[in-house]
């Protein structure tokens, strides 16, 4: 078999410090069958661990987000209600720790490398940037956490539309983090965000797992979830190969003070990352 050819093209789920297990994941699987993929599709916080992933030292991203999620001491500070500073750190702890991530010699891989696509959402042109937050914050939650299904549509229905940016577009670091962070915007955690002069929200609420980005790549694609889904949810055979992780992830997407959580979920990554690979090796793919 010759493994460079299997996966074509890859896909980063959206899943914020969930995303860790893809960290671990590519950094066992990518080797051990040398996937090198031309195309490669992402949504929030996917979009930032697909650039760590291909270009980043893993190791170097993990250590540096356990020391800032270590010395965070809260997810929420109430104290902050009524002054200048903000509630939640999310937003600066994020923007540093992508810009760390970007250094030049990782942004000169990222250029040379595959293409990365990265999905916004766009609210209905009359829908104000605020009750656009409001709105698409809701009606994700509710479908997610109700119907559990694998590719949301409540938010598309109601007319918030897709935008594909692909990381080449993005001429400096500083412009590739405010794309990843437009593509994580999640009010109030994070401020709303512009992109060319119009609202950029999460990117997830047209779709979490964006398989529909790689429609007009031929050949297999992996699709690394960062959550656990029903086996009937996830589609078996085909071109379209799905992983998740082995168990259910302890920490949420937002969670800004658990270093060891942090740790935790790059090692589940790595040991199932391990095991697919000897499966895949040892067995046919799908």
């Amino acid at each position: 078999m010759n493994n460079n050819t299997v996966f074509k093209s890859v896909v980063f789920a959206g899943g914020g410090s969930r995303c860790f297990w893809q960290l671990g994941f590519w950094n066992t699987v990518a080797p051990a069958l040398n996937i090198n993929p031309s195309v490669v599709s992402s949504v929030s916080a996917g979009a930032a661990f697909a650039c760590f992933s291909l270009a980043a030292d893993a190791e170097d991203i993990l250590s540096y987000f356990k020391k800032a999620t270590g010395i965070n001491k809260k997810n929420i500070y109430l104290s902050n209600l009524f002054s200048r500073k903000p509630m939640f750190p999310h937003y600066k702890m994020y923007r540093d720790a992508i810009l760390y991530g970007l250094n030049d010699d990782v942004m000169k891989k990222l250029k040379n490398g595959p293409e990365i696509r990265i999905l916004v959402s766009r609210p209905p042109f009359w829908m104000g940037a605020r009750l656009a937050a409001f709105i698409s914050v809701v009606t994700y939650s509710i479908e997610k956490h109700v119907f559990y299904p694998l590719h949301p549509v409540f938010s598309s229905k109601i007319g918030f539309k897709g935008e594909v940016i692909p990381v080449s577009e993005c001429p400096t670091r500083e412009d590739l983090a405010d794309l990843i962070l437009a593509s994580s915007c999640a009010p109030p955690l994070l401020p709303v965000m512009q992109l060319g002069k119009k609202v950029a929200l999460d990117g997830g609420v047209i779709d979490n797992v964006p398989v529909m980005l790689l429609d007009d790549c031929s050949g297999k694609k992996l699709v690394m979830l960062t959550r656990r889904y029903k086996d009937k949810v996830i589609p078996k055979g085909g071109d379209v190969v799905y992983v998740q992780p082995s168990e259910e992830i302890r920490i949420t997407k937002w969670e800004y003070t658990d270093p060891e959580g942090l740790q935790y979920v790059y090692d589940l990554g790595r040991r199932d990352g391990e095991k697919f690979a000897k499966n895949l090796l040892h067995g046919p793919i799908g």
